[in-house]
């Protein structure tokens, strides 16, 4: 039997950091022939070395060519949208995309692409609140990501909050909370410790650990200021760094920033951790964030230390994860999770959470929510959504 054909729109997001669509891609890939329509070639571009990782998640790349923005020269964007109106037009007609069944996208810079998508299942996934962004994108973004949750004939909510938003203007929203490939990271229990790791002469000592981008929405004040209160404790940033906030994170002999890694290098990093933190700051945009690095430090056996975002406070209990927001907190919940780092009862159930929030069993939701609603439209006309 035929794969069905799926496209994933992603216009410059598929050559960053390995995110829910990648994970969400290595599963639908089973069922689905997969083709990313990705506008990577913004020169100068980075990978940050995930690129084969990624390519190898789908069966083809369509990459679209757009000029590189410069906020000095604002009139590009208007030209990236001509261009990328063009683009959309002969990459929808090239082979393979012509045929497409589903389209699933995240992205609402531009959604000229849903002109082409008139006899395609589309599926939205909402894994940021755009809304949260009003004093700093442009509304034309948030108009654009309304008109395409109206339109999806599915749409992934990342968080409750999204959930309850995208329902009321679409009745075929589903919440689909992120999760985490509980195999490759429960490795990290007995990864066996190498010289050739970057970590191996902390193997001996307490380390915090943190993984991820950081960017205006973590809290590298509240990191650099626990650090400077647990000078024994080895503190360890793996992923990009946004070059404002560097200067921040410098100087403290007791906090490593060491870039971002390879996806599939993680578990030599996480297997020296003893904890791991989420210091998002607490914000409108955090209160609909559902950290990917939740599910991940669980599934690596670690005890987790994180500010009071709603999906975190969702799962706070002893010795799984704790909810600090100030330095002086922060630490203390630090010292306390240290003492349970390897207690074998917390962590099975730390391994536990992570085995029932599996990047499998989200995908097999999305996957029968796809079947269902592509059958639905086989059996006639696409039926209006709410507020059409």
């Amino acid at each position: 039997m035929d794969r069905r054909k799926l496209s994933i729109i992603t216009y410059g997001g598929w050559f960053n950091t390995f995110q829910r669509p990648h994970h969400l891609a290595r599963y639908l890939g089973q069922q689905y022939e997969t083709c990313v329509i990705n506008n990577s070639i913004r020169l100068p571009f980075r990978g940050y070395g995930y690129m084969a990782e990624q390519a190898e998640l789908v069966d083809r790349i369509q990459n679209m060519f757009l000029l590189k923005e410069d906020p000095r020269f604002p009139f590009l964007k208007g030209i990236n949208r001509v261009l990328t109106r063009c683009q959309n037009y002969f990459v929808f007609r090239s082979r393979g995309l012509r045929e497409s069944e589903i389209v699933y996208t995240w992205q609402i810079e531009d959604i000229s692409y849903l002109e082409r998508c008139t006899d395609k299942f589309v599926v939205y996934d909402a894994m940021d609140d755009w809304a949260a962004f009003a004093e700093t994108i442009d509304q034309r973004l948030i108009d654009n990501e309304n008109e395409v949750v109206a339109r999806a004939d599915l749409v992934l909510a990342v968080s409750r909050k999204l959930y309850d938003r995208h329902s009321r203007l679409n009745k075929n929203t589903l919440l689909v909370q992120n999760g985490v490939d509980e195999v490759f990271f429960r490795a990290a229990v007995t990864h066996e410790k190498k010289t050739g790791d970057e970590l191996h002469g902390y193997r001996d000592k307490p380390v915090v650990g943190y993984v991820g981008g950081i960017h205006d929405w973590v809290d590298v004040d509240l990191i650099a200021e626990t650090a400077r209160l647990l000078p024994g404790i080895t503190f360890v940033l793996i992923g990009p760094v946004l070059k404002t906030l560097k200067p921040k994170l410098e100087g403290i002999p007791n906090l490593l920033t060491l870039g971002p890694k390879p996806y599939s290098e993680l578990i030599s990093y996480l297997a020296y951790f003893s904890v791991g933190i989420i210091p998002f700051k607490l914000n409108l945009l955090n209160e609909s964030t559902n950290p990917i690095k939740l599910y991940e430090y669980l599934g690596a056996g670690l005890p987790v230390v994180s500010t009071a975002m709603p999906e975190v406070v969702a799962y706070q209990a002893d010795g799984v994860v704790s909810i600090a927001d100030d330095p002086a907190a922060f630490s203390t919940r630090i010292v306390e999770a240290l003492a349970t780092s390897r207690d074998s009862g917390r962590m099975a159930q730390r391994l536990e959470i992570a085995a029932a929030n599996s990047w499998a069993a989200r995908a097999s939701l999305v996957m029968s929510a796809i079947d269902a609603g592509v059958g639905s439209r086989l059996q006639g006309p696409r039926a209006p959504r709410e507020g059409q």
